[in-house]
């Protein structure tokens, strides 16, 4: 694909660089395409509107010859973008996305009605809007919700990221054959202790389980002696269950989830709130989606309530005073608020989900 220059500097939403913008239509309605199987391939055959916008993302260097279309995967709902912005000419991927929108709305047949807009869900962090909306205010409702942008910086990223887009259809139909495995389910309750979960609640019942929980202060050799006794155990159908949160915990369990071994891990913050609009739409990110559809991976995120239960918080205020005595430190009790609380909280719920 030649010679990419990498964003660098800081402000990552301008300039030259690759930019990956998902244009999700406004109510989720799926106004582009409908998901089919094609020569056992799934594919989004698209409608008059979704193909007049195709068309228009593969001409649009005729209008703009500083931006390059890298890859693009139209969705019923939403498409995916992938650009090149080859010149620093003053205009941001803002003002180039807007403009993108906005002439699409007049691909939109006059028999075809938009609903309000809500609050959509996406992977990445929306950029603010007020200029956008502005404009629209008072007029018809916007054909789409404001983007969300992805700036590309490393290089192994644009081959993964390009993979990414073309595979949503496949995803989408693993979703679509899965639809247990992507419900979002809250006051799940386990060795009663209530969490929110999404995955394969089937794991939970197997009698077999390890957790997996590392110090930060580990050797390499350390952590290796812990994985390949994990791997062991897992080979003899035993369900590992780990929060995740440091180095170590990271790393056994992504080699664990690419060895195609069930997992159940602990989330901090990880799903949307209740009622948020997000909830609808809210699917494991990246890997995780391949194991959830696969019925490998259950998500829990315990409550605040869980979080603060007195034996919890009993358990948790031991293993630091354990720590802090392992140290020669003085003790000192840390909020329940806290960061460094609830993630030493939830390695004490991986514990008593591992007795």
């Amino acid at each position: 694909m030649g010679r990419f220059v990498w964003k660098r500097h800081k402000d990552i939403f301008k300039g030259i660089g690759i930019y990956h913008v998902t244009f999700v239509i406004s109510g989720r309605q799926p106004l582009l395409g409908n998901l089919t199987i094609d020569h056992e391939e799934p594919r989004c055959l698209p409608t008059d509107l979704g193909r007049a916008i195709s068309h228009d993302l593969e001409h649009i260097q005729q209008l703009r010859p500083y931006v390059r279309l890298l890859a693009k995967q139209l969705m019923p709902d939403h498409i995916h973008v992938l650009l090149y912005i080859t010149d620093d000419c003053g205009v941001t991927i803002k003002e180039i996305a807007r403009g993108m929108r906005q002439g699409w709305r007049h691909f939109l047949p006059a028999s075809v009605s938009i609903a309000p807009q809500m609050p959509s869900a996406g992977e990445y962090k929306q950029m603010p809007e007020d200029e956008t909306q502005k404009e629209e205010e008072g007029t018809q409702p916007p054909l789409f919700e404001p983007p969300f942008f992805r700036t590309l910086a490393h290089r192994g990223q644009l081959d993964a990221m390009i993979q990414y887009i073309h595979d949503n259809p496949r995803r989408a139909m693993l979703k679509q054959q899965n639809p247990d495995l992507f419900i979002l389910r809250r006051e799940t309750r386990v060795r009663d202790l209530c969490f929110s979960s999404m995955g394969n609640l089937f794991l939970l019942d197997y009698p077999d389980k390890q957790s997996v929980i590392c110090s930060r202060s580990l050797s390499e050799q350390q952590i290796a002696a812990q994985l390949s006794e994990v791997l062991r155990q897992a080979e003899n159908g035993s369900i590992t269950v780990t929060a995740a949160i440091s180095p170590g915990e990271r790393q056994i369990a992504k080699v664990v989830r690419e060895a195609g071994f069930p997992l159940i891990i602990l989330l901090k913050d990880g799903f949307p709130m209740a009622g948020d609009p997000h909830e609808k739409y809210y699917k494991p990110g990246g890997l995780y989606f391949e194991a959830c559809a696969a019925g490998r991976l259950l998500l829990l995120e315990p409550t605040a309530d869980t979080l603060t239960l007195p034996d919890i918080q009993t358990r948790t205020e031991q293993t630091l005073r354990e720590k802090a005595e392992a140290r020669h430190w003085n003790y000192q009790p840390i909020p329940v608020s806290s960061d460094r609380y609830r993630m030493m909280a939830a390695n004490e719920i991986v514990k008593i989900l591992c007795p």
